[in-house]
């Protein structure tokens, strides 16, 4: 009996040892098949994480590339808007051609009943001076009132500000200018530069360009038509066309360099920020005022990725104005006025004049304009 209940006992356990087995064997399988089901799920975390980032990427390239769609949006509207004036103003002054050239007509033809009594060599001598007049005289009239319009541009208003601090702080009201060793130049660094590369090639245009343009007077309002001013769109070409000398040397030599930690004689800082004071652009220069000296100009111009290219430079070029040391004009169609409204703003004799005075020793740095 004691060997069948024996017997009985190491069959129960042979069977629950192959039982515990089965159960080990299926909790390794199930850890088995869990490890891979985390490292599955790790990999597919891992690859929406991926995606993720590469839709965060694809918005952002979709939001700047939006952005600048809609700025070059609006700037081919504008250059629409343009074209289109240039047009009417183009077809005006061909229907006032063939006005002149249809009373011309009647004219010549009057000449010519009166001229029957005439020998034939005589009429025809007056006929052909008659066309002669018809043809040149609207021709001239319309080239010449033509003359600078291809540089005409919209800026809208421009609001322009300019302060002048002493060493102490103070804002002083006086006449300033660069003090330079002749031949010595000014260098001119770019903050932020990295946020902006399509402007630097402007930058550099309205600094160191030496092109000179012509612009019809009647454009501006300051002559007749048919008599032209120079222009210029860099301030090298304006400040070079000086051969006057001057009590002070001229800046006439700029450097443009690249430094971060904000070195330089004239600093230009680009910013996306808006003035507080609604100011565009806005230049103030640190000064000696017992020497009347500049020491620095510090030149900001704002909402730099708004501006048109046509915006952009005008600011610069009315602001680096007052980084040599002018104060505003007194003229509305001037580059330097405080307002800039005006179609045409490059750099005009009036400024270059000024410029002279102002380093000849005379006490403003105010642009008159003459003409």
């Amino acid at each position: 009996m004691n060997e069948k209940n024996s017997d009985f006992e190491n069959r129960e356990e042979k069977q629950e040892k192959i039982i515990l087995e089965e159960i080990v064997n299926s909790v390794e399988k199930n850890a088995k098949k869990l490890e891979q089901e985390n490292i599955e799920l790790k990999e597919k975390l891992s690859s929406q994480n991926h995606s993720l980032t590469e839709l965060k990427q694809e918005n952002s390239f979709l939001t700047e590339e939006e952005d600048m769609l809609y700025q070059k949006t609006t700037e081919l509207e504008k250059n629409s808007k343009k074209l289109q004036k240039n047009i009417t103003q183009k077809e005006t002054l061909l229907k006032e051609s063939e006005q002149s050239g249809k009373i011309l007509e009647g004219i010549a033809e009057l000449e010519k009943k009166r001229a029957v009594k005439y020998n034939r060599k005589y009429v025809l001598s007056i006929v052909f001076a008659v066309i002669v007049i018809g043809i040149v005289v609207p021709y001239s009239y319309y080239m010449n009132i033509l003359s600078g319009l291809e540089y005409r541009v919209e800026p809208d208003s421009i609001t322009s500000g300019y302060v002048i601090n002493n060493l102490r702080g103070d804002t002083i009201d006086t006449w300033l200018s660069w003090r330079l060793v002749e031949g010595n130049e000014l260098n001119v660094n770019i903050i932020n530069k990295e946020q902006f590369p399509d402007k630097i090639p402007i930058i550099e245009e309205v600094i160191l360009s030496k092109e000179a343009i012509d612009i019809d007077d009647s454009l501006l309002h300051k002559g007749p038509v048919g008599s032209t001013s120079t222009y210029y769109i860099g301030w090298l070409g304006a400040l070079e066309t000086n051969s006057q000398d001057t009590k002070f040397y001229i800046p006439k030599k700029f450097q443009i360099i690249d430094s971060a930690t904000g070195a330089g004689d004239i600093t230009i800082y680009l910013t996306k920020d808006k003035s507080g004071d609604g100011y565009s652009g806005f230049t103030k220069s640190i000064a000696d005022e017992s020497q009347n000296q500049i020491l620095k100009s510090n030149i900001t111009i704002y909402e730099v990725d708004k501006l048109s290219k046509a915006q952009f430079e005008t600011i610069l070029r009315h602001e680096f104005g007052h980084a040599l040391g002018l104060a505003h004009s007194t003229a509305p169609e001037d580059l330097m006025y405080p307002t800039i409204t005006t179609d045409y703003p490059y750099i005009s004799d009036c400024d270059v004049d000024a410029i002279i005075s102002l380093y000849d020793g005379q006490k403003t740095s105010e642009v008159v304009c003459q003409k």
